[in-house]
């Protein structure tokens, strides 16, 4: 108690020199905070609206048919129970004397619902009304509720009529609120909700056709959703539903927002870990304005263990101050974005506990491994060597017992980051890598300082350019503040050029690389019987390229070597493969990518099925060419072996498949996909004349214009990468606090070298050249690394994905901006230095 009441006594008129480790702790707790409580605040909205979210208490899915009526007895016996069809087709305009109808046509995103639906949530309909009641028919005409989007697309109004599948429809309200769609950002038409009825038995929902079908179940009170999904899936293993449980949250989005949430928190914990390199650097400062005091407390019979618990004491005191700080910033940023996000999130707008108790145990331990170095190195210094010599000190190192408590701390914040993040094995693979870059950044440090002091020996007496060796010797002399500014700069450059890299990547796919190879326009649902005249069609359009056309159905991954998927460990990244329907197609001949293992199927290959899986899938699941997988396919279980391993590209939006089969003797129930792509003279009035002559002669086969969703994931994109971005640059803001921790940790040398030098002659602009070219070094070796391994992290993340192309120009302007502050803080503790009388810096010195 007493060391405690000293130090805190000590602390009272010193605190100001603590300024720059609170803000450093504040910045990094405030990223961390706000980052977990946003996410917790999603997750916890999400999960909060599940049952609304998928449309009951169990969601189950089928592709292309609707469940037997032995599964709707079933349903129906557990509870209430709502069948729902979700579909693409197109609706034409004019249909009833609409006034603008011209026949005009548009995609739209149409369901048809029972009359149990919604089982949670309501339909929000304008003007007010009963969902059935304007579903219903009247005078032979059935009713549909529509987005304001489709009036307009089609240039009509409330009580015009439509044409969907050969059905007209009056529409008689709009849409404003969805309770099972409110998590979905993207939708290639406007909505469109009718009553199932009217489509039933319809070419719409033909077998086969691209159709969704959703059992939605309220149980009973009293039934287990769990129990009965184990109970169904037992009794039904074939079956091929996609089977969702309300009390695990909303498919997709917990995904999403995990990878979302593990990101911020990565690049929070990186401007943690900056900001720490400057409360090493603060505390270094602090502790080198105390060295008097050390001195007399030692000489006064203080142990080195009192020195080390009585500044920890003021360092942890100083730290609780910035972690307050932070956890205020923090909740004071959440605050100001939950209104920003509710328009198109669900928010539970209450504070956790956790996030903000994670955020402080970040700042706390950051705080701690960074100023234990330079506390354990103060403490250890003798009376004598205060006394004598400022520069003494600087040959001690502290013993195991130090770096055993840096390694104590450094694995419990690995513990905690993995504890925290929703992707451990992303976090550890973080945690690994920051780890090997601070060691890197170290030993680049120690390098240029090796690298300075033999320079000196060479240039000795071998040049007249003394500002070059001035600056050079200042780079390995004692206590040069060398090696944390290259690991500051380092990991904020890295951090910069990685966010950079991987924005700049993106957008020129999006930009470039796509619409340059993407198709221009993609037709469904073509019936097979019609594929000869799409082709005679196609053939006669003067401003069509090239077009091709594939095979498609929906199936699901149900087994590997006869081993269920639900009983192995699928890596997250290929989640998407065995999690529900799949695309699947068949072709004869194989595609231009070519092949990396085994071999094609003949053309006129009549035998058991075989299988094309794409090369990195088939890596990650563990299988290879020769083994069997079993798919279930229309809810029967088609097995097929590996024949060949190729590479599908995933950014492209060409005509491929993770899995592709030989073609079967006996196709199944199924339509075909199409892809073209216009010439080159072609412009947007050939595109628009193209779809409206396969709108006529294909009326429920809808277009998709790609252009539209790569406008979209552009974006996205870009708002992705002006969030990244924003927080990149957060962390140089880091930078700059440790900068001036390192200016403020060698600014008693650095003035008392100064005033030594003007006494011998030099001039404040030799002084300045000096320094600038000394910093100039030292920023120019930490921008290289950082070039090279920003670029590297940037592929590690993409490079499997895109046409990687590493960043320099946009790169160069982070490291453009590095040089200059560090030239400025250079030059800012020269003017520092030189302002005060030499003689009274002398005496103290």
């Amino acid at each position: 108690m007493t060391i405690l009441r000293l130090a805190l006594r000590d602390l009272r008129g010193a605190m100001g020199g603590f300024w720059l480790l609170i803000l450093c702790v504040a910045l990094g707790t405030a990223a961390m905070a706000a980052t977990g409580l946003l996410s917790r605040m999603v997750l916890d909205g999400v999960q909060a609206g599940a049952r609304a979210g998928i449309g009951g208490d169990v969601s189950l899915r089928l592709y292309h048919r609707p469940p037997p009526p032995e599964h709707l007895a079933l349903f129906a016996g557990a509870g209430t129970a709502s069948l729902t069809a979700e579909l693409r087709p197109l609706a034409h305009g004019g249909a009833g004397g609409g006034a603008g109808g011209g026949g005009s046509s548009t995609l739209v995103e149409m369901k048809a619902v029972d009359a149990a639906y919604p089982l949670y949530g309501s339909v929000v309909l304008e003007p007010p009304m009963s969902l059935a009641g304007a579903l219903a028919a009247r005078d032979g005409i059935r009713g549909a509720a529509v987005a304001e989007e489709l009036l307009a697309a089609l240039g009509l109004a409330l009580g015009d009529r439509i044409v969907v599948g050969g059905q007209a429809f009056e529409m008689r309200a709009l849409i404003r609120a969805e309770p099972d769609r409110a998590l979905r950002g993207f939708t290639l038409g406007p909505r469109v909700i009718v009553a199932l009825p009217a489509i039933a038995g319809s070419a719409l929902v033909a077998p086969g056709t691209q159709t969704y079908w959703y059992s939605r179940l309220r149980l009973r009170d009293g039934v287990s959703a769990s129990d009965w999904i184990r109970g169904f899936e037992q009794r039904f293993p074939e079956a091929g539903y996609r089977i969702v449980d309300a009390a695990d949250g909303v498919p997709g989005v917990e995904r999403s927002m995990g990878f979302v949430t593990s990101l911020l928190i990565l690049l929070s914990l990186g401007m943690l870990l900056i900001g720490g390199v400057g409360v090493g650097g603060a505390v270094a400062a602090y502790l080198d304005r105390k060295r008097d005091t050390i001195a007399i407390l030692k000489g006064l019979g203080a142990t080195t263990a009192t020195i080390r618990r009585f500044y920890l004491v003021q360092i942890m005191a100083a730290s609780l101050c910035g972690i307050a700080l932070g956890l205020a910033l923090g909740i004071a940023v959440t605050r100001a974005a939950t209104p920003l996000l509710a328009g198109w999130l669900p928010l539970d707008p209450a504070l956790r506990l956790t996030p903000l108790a994670s955020a402080a145990g970040f700042g706390l331990l950051a705080s701690l491994i960074f100023a234990l170095w330079p506390l354990a190195r103060a403490a250890l210094l003798s009376p004598q060597e205060l006394f004598r010599d400022l520069l003494a000190g600087e040959r001690q190192r502290p013993g195991w017992r130090a770096l055993a408590g840096l390694v104590l701390l450094a694995a419990l914040l690995l513990l905690l980051l993995v504890w925290s993040a929703p992707l451990p094995v992303v976090a550890a693979l973080f945690a690994a890598g920051a780890a090997l870059a601070v060691l890197g950044f170290l030993a680049l440090g120690r390098a240029v300082m090796w690298g300075a002091g033999w320079a000196v020996r060479w240039v000795g007496g071998r040049t007249r350019r003394p500002l070059l060796r001035l600056a050079l010797a200042n780079l390995h002399r004692p206590g040069a503040p060398t090696a944390p500014l290259v690991l500051a700069l380092g990991l904020c450059l890295t951090l910069l050029v990685a966010v950079t890299s991987a924005r700049d990547n993106a957008a020129a796919h999006l930009r470039d690389t796509l619409p340059a190879t993407a198709p221009d326009l993609i037709l469904l649902n073509l019936p097979p019987e019609d594929a000869q005249h799409f082709d005679a069609l196609m053939a006669a359009q003067p401003a069509l390229a090239r077009w091709t056309r594939a095979p498609f159905l929906h199936g699901r991954l149900d087994r590997i070597e006869g081993v269920p998927v639900a009983e192995l460990r699928i890596p997250a990244e290929i989640g998407f493969v065995v999690r529900g329907d799949r695309g699947l197609s068949w072709r004869a001949d194989p595609p231009a990518g070519g092949l990396v293992a085994g071999d094609w199927w003949p053309e006129d290959y009549k035998g058991p099925p075989l299988l094309s899986v794409d090369a990195r899938v088939a890596d990650r699941l563990g299988v290879t060419v020769g083994d069997l997988l079993t798919l279930n396919v229309l809810g029967e279980p088609l097995e097929g072996r590996i024949a060949n391993l190729r590479r599908v590209d995933w950014a492209g939006l060409d005509l491929d498949f993770p899995i592709l089969l030989s073609p079967p003797a006996d196709p199944p129930s199924h339509r075909e996909i199409a892809a073209l792509w216009l010439s080159e003279m072609a412009d947007e009035q050939a595109l628009a004349a193209l779809r409206a002559a396969l709108a006529d002669a294909f009326p429920e086969s809808p277009t998709i214009k790609v252009a539209d969703v790569i406008g979209f994931l552009a974006g996205v994109a870009a708002r992705g990468g002006e969030v990244m971005t924003a927080l990149a640059a957060a962390s140089g803001f880091a930078a700059l606090l440790v900068l001036a921790g390192a200016v403020l940790a060698g600014q008693r040398r650095r003035a008392r070298e100064a005033v030594l030098l003007k006494m011998l002659g030099a001039t404040r602009r030799q002084l300045a050249a000096a320094t600038l070219l000394e910093y100039g070094l030292i920023a120019a070796a930490a921008g290289l690394a950082a070039l090279l391994l920003g670029n590297l992290a940037a592929w590690a993340a993409i490079g499997g994905w895109l046409d990687f192309r590493p960043a320099l120009g946009s790169a160069l302007v982070w490291l453009a901006g590095a040089v200059a502050v560090m030239a400025l803080a250079g030059l800012a503790a020269l003017n520092r230095a030189l302002a005060g009388p030499p003689a009274l810096m002398l005496r103290q010195g």
